[in-house]
């Protein structure tokens, strides 16, 4: 006699709830995937955030760069020193916008820390009107004699990623002499 024809309706038996458990482990390894992808769907969209204020705040210093280039060619190197708005010659630390104007001699606020706005109408970002964002800039002008150095220092923060900060720096000379 064949012990395995003895035991043939036991294992049919045995076989009934084995399609709910086959169900069970196919669902749970399907969530899983679904959970794991919505995983990566958050993250990725958190890291397209994050490179786009890099990115704004990357502009907003090179900025912060050019509108101090526009006041050094307006008012120049006049023999004693590199004009007025630097503090008579002899730097610091500011936060301008252009809202400042295209004639001198320029009253430049000292730095404060004040958050730039986003004014959607004119697409510019400022201190005056707009939406809150989280960028300060802070433009460094350090006078030599025959040289500017300026840093243009914008800082931030995205979601919990802290104390995220940019700087660009460039140098302006007395050629004309």
């Amino acid at each position: 006699m064949n012990p395995l024809s003895s035991r043939a309706p036991f294992l049919g038996e045995r076989r009934k709830g084995q399609s709910l458990v086959e169900a069970m482990v196919a669902l749970s390894i399907l969530t899983i995937g679904l959970i794991g992808i919505a995983t990566l769907l958050v993250r990725s969209f958190f890291l397209s955030h994050v490179t786009a204020d890099e990115l704004t705040a990357t502009y907003l210093a090179s900025e912060g760069v050019e509108l101090t280039k526009n006041i050094v060619d307006h008012d120049g190197y006049d023999g004693n020193g590199w004009g007025y708005s630097f503090s008579q010659g002899n730097g610091g630390d500011y936060e301008f916008d252009y809202a400042i104007g295209t004639t001198g001699p320029y009253v430049l606020p000292a730095y404060a820390g004040t958050p730039l706005k986003y004014d959607a109408a004119t697409g510019r970002y400022n201190y005056e009107t707009g939406t809150a964002t989280p960028f300060t800039r802070l433009i460094r002008v350090k006078v030599a004699q025959n040289e500017i150095t300026v840093n243009s220092i914008v800082d931030w923060t995205t979601g919990s990623i802290t104390n995220q900060s940019v700087n660009v720096e460039d140098h302006f000379y007395n050629w004309r002499t």
